[in-house]
Parts: C-alpha cells; sequence; structure tokens
C-alpha cells in the first residue's frame, strides 16, 4: 500500500470542490498532503501505516532493551525469550523491546516523574562527553568492533530487517534502567521511512570525494523500572541535537495533540543547554505525552530548577509566598502546548521566559485593574483590542492615541450599540406576541427598522381597527 495520506487525496478534493466549484489537481493534492504526513511522522517519530508482519533481527550489544517500530503487542514468533513492552500510553502498541534479563529486580522504585529528570540529567552528561555526536559512533566502530569483524558487520547492516543497536549510555539509579542508544545502517532504495531522523556517518571529505550512505538514527532513550520481569512500564524519547533542520512554519497549538496523543516524545539541546532544563525538558514532556498526571509535585520542582531566574522573578513581582508557589504559577502557563521540537532548544527557553512575564502581567491585571484601559469601558482586554481599529490608527505597527479620548469614544459607541440590541430585543417580543414565528420574526427584522414594529402584523392577523 502507498502512505496513509494517498488515502485523503479523493476525500479532500471531493470538499474542496463542494466548497469552491473547482475540481483541484489530484496530483499536487497528493504532494502536498504527502509532504504534510511526511512532516507528521517526523514530529511524532511513527509512519501510521497499516498493520503489516515483518521479521526483524536484533544486536543490541550486551543492552537489555532495543527500540522497535509501531509494534501491535500481541503474539511473537521468536528463536528466543523475547518481550514486548505496552506503551503506557498506547497500551495496544509497543515501542520498547525487552530481550535479556535487567539484572537483579529491585524492591522498589524511583517515582515515575523522579526517574524521568534522572534520564535527562542522564542526557545531559552523555551530550557533554559527547557521546551524543556522529562522530562518538564512528569512532565506537573503529575501537569496539574488530577490523576481522568490521566488514561483516557493515554488510549485516545493509539488511533492512537487521537492527544494529550501539550503547552510548547505560546504567541502573534508584530501581530504574537507563539506557541511549543509536540504530546503525545503510540507506538503500527498500529503507523505509519511519519518521525517525538520520545522520550521515561518513562524509565525502573522509572518504575521499565517495558518498557512502551509512547513517545512525537519532540518540534514543529508554527508561525502565527494574521492579519486575519482564519489564511492564517503559518511557522513549528521542534526542534532537542542535543541527535538526525542521520546517517550522506549522500551527504547533494545532499539531501538539496529535503528537503528544500518538507521537514519542522528542528532548531537544543545545549547547546552552543546562542539566537542569534538560531534566524538566524531560519531566514536562513525560507530562505532555501522558506518562505522569497532572498532580504530580515533581513538575513544579523541576520547573523551580531549571529556570531559577524566572521562578525568582514571579515571586518578587507577584509576591508570592514562597518558590514553590512561584513556579506552580509558571507550570500553569506551560500545561498547554508544550514545545515545538522543530524549533529547538533555544526556542524552548524563549517560550518559558514569555511564559514568565504573562504570569507578571496576568497577576498585575487582576491586582490594579484600573491600570488598564479597557477595565474603565468595562469589557474584557480581548474585546478591547477587537474594538480598538475602529477608533485609533496605527502608526509604524502600533497604535498612537488619546486614551481618554478613546475611552469616551468607546464607552459612547457600546452603549448605542446596548440600546440598539434592548430595542431590537423588544421587538422580536412583540412580534412573536403577535403571531410571527420565531424565523419569520428575524426576518422581519433584518428588513425593517424594530421601531416599526409597533404597526407590524402577520399577514390575515391585522385587527380591524389597527392603523
Amino acid at each position: 500500500m502507498g502512505h496513509w495520506s494517498e488515502d485523503l487525496v479523493d476525500g479532500l478534493a471531493e470538499d474542496l470542490a463542494q466548497r469552491h466549484g473547482e475540481n483541484p489537481d489530484r496530483h499536487r493534492l497528493a504532494e502536498i498532503l504527502l509532504e504534510v504526513g511526511k512532516g507528521i511522522e517526523t514530529l511524532a517519530g511513527r509512519s501510521f501505516r497499516s498493520q503489516h508482519r515483518a521479521t526483524l533481527t536484533f544486536e543490541p550489544c550486551g543492552l537489555p532493551l532495543v527500540e522497535v517500530p509501531d509494534m501491535v503487542v500481541g503474539p511473537m514468533e521468536t528463536n528466543a525469550d523475547v518481550w514486548a513492552v505496552p506503551d503506557p500510553v498506547n497500551p495496544q502498541m509497543a515501542t520498547t523491546l525487552q530481550v535479556t534479563p535487567l539484572g537483579t529486580v529491585a524492591r522498589k522504585a524511583a517515582s515515575v516523574a523522579d526517574a524521568l529528570w534522572t534520564a535527562g540529567l542522564l542526557v545531559a552528561e552523555a551530550s557533554q562527553a559527547g557521546a551524543l555526536n556522529g562522530d562518538y559512533v564512528v569512532r565506537w566502530l573503529g575501537t569496539r568492533v574488530h577490523p576481522d569483524h568490521r566488514k561483516d558487520l557493515l554488510r549485516s547492516v545493509m539488511d533492512p530487517a537487521f537492527r544494529f543497536h550501539i550503547p552510548l549510555l547505560a546504567t541502573s539509579i534508584g530501581g530504574w534502567w537507563f539506557q541511549i542508544t543509536r540504530r546503525l545502517f545503510w540507506i538503500t532504495g527498500e529503507t523505509d521511512d519511519d519518521g525517525r531522523l538520520v545522520a550521515v556517518l561518513l562524509d565525502r571529505e573522509t572518504t575521499g570525494g565517495q558518498a557512502i550512505p551509512l547513517v545512525a538514527t537519532e540518540p534514543v532513550l529508554i527508561a525502565a523500572p527494574m521492579t519486575r520481569h519482564p519489564v511492564d512500564w517503559a518511557f522513549n524519547a528521542r534526542i534532537w541535537t542542535e543541527g535538526v533542520q525542521l520546517p517550522n512554519d506549522r500551527p504547533w497549538s494545532i499539531l501538539s495533540p496529535a503528537i503528544h496523543g500518538y507521537g514519542i516524545p522528542t528532548i531537544t539541546l543545545d549547547p546552552a543547554s543546562t542539566r537542569q532544563e534538560l531534566a524538566c525538558q524531560v519531566v514536562l514532556k513525560g507530562y505532555w505525552h501522558g506518562y505522569i498526571g497532572p498532580d504530580e509535585p515533581a513538575l513544579a520542582k523541576a520547573v523551580a530548577a531549571a529556570y531559577p531566574r524566572q521562578v525568582a522573578s514571579i515571586q518578587r513581582r507577584t509576591h508570592a509566598p514562597n518558590v514553590e508557589s512561584a513556579a506552580a504559577m509558571l507550570l500553569e502557563q506551560l500545561i498547554r502546548p508544550g514545545f515545538d521540537p522543530a524549533q529547538g532548544a533555544e526556542a524552548t527557553r524563549r517560550y518559558v521566559r514569555r511564559k514568565a512575564s504573562i504570569v507578571v502581567m496576568e497577576h498585575l491585571k487582576r491586582e490594579s485593574p484600573d491600570r488598564y484601559p479597557w477595565t474603565h469601558v468595562g469589557i474584557s482586554e480581548r474585546r478591547y483590542y477587537k474594538l480598538l481599529p475602529l477608533f485609533a490608527d496605527k502608526t509604524n505597527g502600533r497604535y498612537d492615541y488619546d486614551h481618554d479620548d478613546v475611552i469616551a469614544r468607546m464607552k459612547t459607541h457600546l452603549e448605542q450599540r446596548d440600546r440598539e440590541r434592548e430595542a431590537r430585543a423588544a421587538a422580536l417580543d412583540l412580534l412573536r406576541e403577535r403571531g410571527f414565528s420565531e424565523a419569520a420574526a428575524r426576518k422581519w427584522l433584518q428588513r425593517h427598522e424594530p421601531e416599526q414594529a409597533i404597526n407590524a402584523w402577520p399577514r390575515g392577523h391585522r385587527p380591524v381597527n389597527a392603523a
């Protein structure tokens, strides 16, 4: 079957024809939908293809867990003991496969939120050590794979069904297992596009001008509690570094419900990202994607630890009783729609700074309403700025006007509108009393002034002595 977006072409073409009376170019429409579909899959890290059977061979390099493509949880045919780990948010699917036991089963494990915080710190540690760069993969192949076996390995990864995972980090902390890996493969005509980003490992300078399509996927973080065997819960996230380039001109507020509901979390980082910012980002991604609930105390603690300057500003300017209260106020602004990973880590920091300013601004509006013109008019801020173009002109992108004059004119305008509304409502009541139906009364008012309703009667109902 083709890409899932092809199934939308006929329905969308028919809808456009009905709305605009023209038949769109179906070939061009298919190209647009395919482009949009690929963008959604890249942000989600999933392909959303129809179900099909596939045979895969895994080489995890000693790690107990591996990432798998969209796998439907159910019976597997295998020649070894492996266990699919149901996704906690979408239990019918699995993105993690356990291939060996984790070791000693822990008696207890830290909470999910605390584990995600630890996972973020480990991502920062791996980034600072250079383990998330493509050069690390090349060095690993050069030092960990014997020269006699290297050609056989590279020949094996040419098979799309062979999945070779290079370990970047592996450790257990607080009853949890954490690992970061990258999958190695060759891009060929048979390679499936599963929504994952890839990095070319050998450039033309390294290979003497010859193009070698050996690539590694984006680093993947997996965190799982060690309290049961086999594992019954796992958090799977992709890691995007500074070099990721994606279109960021699409409305994230529209895409975010689909990405958060069905996609794999994406962590973005750059050299300026602090350890606490990365840890907080992982915790927030866990919340946005449904791995932890909104009443988790660690959410506010993570925000306070990651963005101390913004939280301190909120506490100082809103007179919050403590840091936790100020962090909770900022967290309320961060609930939805979350960070757009396509815009990178710097956009995340700008997003938080902007939300902190909004927290302070909203507090001042509540505490000192007389400072703002819309409170003098008695309307909302939103309505005030909708009406403002009627009474003021923009100069260099900003409104330049006398506040007192505009407020007086706006009050007169609104009072006039209220009188017109009251007259229309009274006329509508009178027409209904005289026998007009609801639809007939409204239609009559579209054609006449409300004052004329005093002489209006339904056809055949006018009294003999009526004027």
